[in-house]
């Protein structure tokens, strides 16, 4: 994928335990403003897709669930369960998956990252 296609900024957040609870939990603090919350990129750039809008079913209804797709540089580590931020810490976006994109059978491109909104 050409750079110039990731035209936004974005910060990554990785949560790391900070102790256990009575019951033995891992304890990692509010979500990447507490403690227990690492900036692992600042000004990360990417291109974000947004395009599917899966359904939650419950038993007291169905709401839309906004999901998408992040694209990042082959250089970027991401992880399931970190945090996307978007710039002025808008929007935070939960990691999914993470799938690799290739240009030969192995060389690595770009990241393909599934995320949604934290619920």
């Amino acid at each position: 994928m050409p750079p110039a296609l990731f035209n936004q900024l974005v910060s990554v957040s990785r949560r790391t335990s900070t102790g256990t609870d009575a019951l033995g939990n891992p304890v990692y603090g509010t979500p990447v403003t507490g403690a227990g919350w690492s900036t692992i990129y600042t000004n990360m750039p990417v291109k974000l897709a947004f395009s599917a809008k899966q359904i939650q079913f419950a038993m007291t209804g169905e709401r839309p669930e906004p999901t998408g797709i992040v694209y990042c540089g082959a250089s970027y580590i991401v992880l399931p369960e970190d945090r996307i931020v978007t710039a002025g810490s808008t929007i935070q976006y939960v990691v999914v998956s993470v799938v690799p994109a290739y240009s030969t059978p192995n060389t690595i491109d770009h990241w393909e990252i599934i995320v949604s909104l934290p619920t």
